[in-house]
């Protein structure tokens, strides 16, 4: 037999034995479920442990009377809306019915009462109850639709952590009203995620461009510098210098010098050891070997071996259109081999090979920002703290090398040079974080576009430098297998989880 839905869960209070059995069998012959308790410090206990729908309740009982079960329901929150009916033979019911009802009872039952008397009662308290909860529930669904209304309305929601609870479920007008919200929700943040994804995708395209530019200068100056007799440790330490006094002079200025420990320290320890040392060394020592335009034209390979390095370490997928655009790219760097062995003999080709080492560097460095960059330190500190690092370990490189820092005949042209080089270091290095920390570490790559056509660009007005016919088309060979592995992350996916986990995450989570 199926248990009856409207049957109520009803607590009995007596201290007498006989009484307790009336009354658990005058409760149950109308179809309720019940509990009985000898006391009122049981009783307390028992509706603490609920639940219970009502308490039938003795007045007299020694030790804790009806009158002190009645002052403890009112001063407990869980149990004050449970309906009391107090069941008495005191001789002055008049009274103690008057002080029980102020004290919260619902109604008032004589010991001899009549079986139709307490169902009447019993429903009627039952009734209240209902409807209390009803009103309560209903209450507390406003509230709740009020407060995700309110989160909504502020713009800072993901529409899995808007806690609607079990309002959509209900088969109510709340229910129904849950149900059209949620919808509504899910609505305007699909459209503030479109919106997101195609603002942070300008941005990070005009971030790639000006990136492209700031680092495109590097190869020519590096180049003029070279010619002007600088050495590549002397050269890497001065600029090194300079970016981290230039960062870390805006870091303070803005008050976010940071506070590091062990965790960040080996962070910028790796990341000094690929950018500060080893990009910046390759760089000057190939400079002086190769033409600008040439150097930059390798750098286009940091966007394919971003994707190879994403695709080994499980971040991308490695299709066949991707695999034939790796291809593809490396059949451009052959190219361009070719043409620098029709021209320079095997020692072109050496350098060629050497500056390899440039994009290698560079792909690593944007990996491992995209997955170990703290997250919590000011762009300009964190740019500071890597050169200050770089700048410390340099110095013993120098000193063994017996290289010196400058030409003792600098003037004011290598001066600028070197000035420009280490604003250049620090402005690309900031750019880049600054891509990485809104489309990743692959988009990031195809940065690699903006700094090989800026640095021919530079290369050909600051050194006169031209690329030769077979030159141009290992380029356009380049491009064509960059463009086939072209990023997931280029539609946003990395920047609206980045955003909404931190723009987002106090209201949604």
């Amino acid at each position: 037999m199926e248990p009856d839905p409207d049957a109520a869960c009803v607590l009995v209070v007596d201290d007498n034995a006989l009484n307790r059995s009336k009354m658990r069998m005058a409760v149950r012959a109308l179809g309720h479920n019940v509990n009985t308790a000898s006391g009122g410090s049981e009783a307390l206990q028992a509706l603490r442990d609920g639940p219970y729908d009502a308490v039938l309740l003795d007045i007299v009982m020694p030790e804790v009377d009806g009158y002190e079960v009645l002052a403890g329901m009112q001063g407990d929150d869980a149990l004050r809306d449970i309906p009391v009916i107090v069941i008495s033979a005191l001789e002055d019911e008049t009274e103690s019915v008057v002080r029980a009802i102020e004290l919260g009872a619902e109604d008032f039952l004589p010991k001899s009462f009549d079986p139709v008397i307490l169902r009447a009662r019993l429903n009627a308290s039952l009734s209240k109850k209902r409807f209390r909860d009803e009103e309560r529930a209903m209450l507390a669904g406003l509230a709740t639709l009020t407060e995700a209304a309110e989160t909504v309305e502020s713009g800072h929601f993901r529409p899995e952590k808007l806690d609607l609870g079990i309002l959509p479920e209900r088969q109510d007008g709340l229910g129904r009203l849950a149900v059209v919200f949620r919808g509504m929700a899910d609505e305007i943040f699909t459209r503030e995620l479109q919106l997101l994804r195609a603002a942070n995708l300008l941005k990070g395209g005009l971030l790639v461009i000006a990136f492209g530019v700031v680092w495109g200068i590097m190869p020519a100056l590096s180049r003029m510098s070279s010619g002007l007799g600088t050495e590549p440790f002397g050269l890497a330490l001065i600029t090194n210098g300079i970016g981290a006094v230039f960062c870390l002079t805006i870091a303070a200025y803005k008050r976010k010098l940071p506070r590091l420990g062990w965790v960040e320290w080996q962070f910028y320890i790796l990341l000094a050891l690929l950018v500060g040392v080893g990009q910046k060394l390759v760089t000057f020592w190939v400079a002086g070997h190769l033409d600008a335009a040439i150097l930059s034209m390798i750098v286009t390979l940091q966007g394919i071996m971003v994707f190879g390095i994403a695709a080994a370490m499980g971040l991308e997928k490695a299709t066949p259109k991707r695999l034939i655009g790796l291809l593809i790219g490396m059949a451009g760097v052959g190219a361009v081999l070719l043409s620098r062995l029709q021209f320079n003999g095997s020692d072109g080709a050496f350098w060629i090979l050497a500056a390899l080492l440039l994009p290698a560097l560079m792909a690593i460095e944007t990996v491992f920002l995209g997955a170990r960059m703290p997250a919590h330190i000011d762009v300009f500190a964190s740019i500071g703290v890597l050169m200050v690092v770089s700048f410390v370990m340099l110095i013993p490189m120098v000193a063994l090398s017996g290289q010196s820092i400058l030409p003792s005949d600098t003037d004011w042209r290598l001066t600028l040079i070197v000035l420009l080089l280490g604003f250049a270091g620090a402005g690309s290095m900031i750019l880049t974080l600054q891509i990485v920390e809104i489309a990743g570490p692959v988009f990031a790559g195809q940065g690699a576009y903006a700094m090989t056509l800026a640095g021919i660009v530079w290369g050909m007005l600051l050194l006169d430098e031209s690329l030769s016919p077979l030159a141009w088309g290992a380029f356009l060979v380049i491009v064509l297998g960059l463009y086939l592995v072209e990023p997931k992350a280029r539609d946003g996916e990395f920047v609206l989880k980045r955003s909404f986990s931190g723009r987002h995450g106090k209201a949604g989570d």
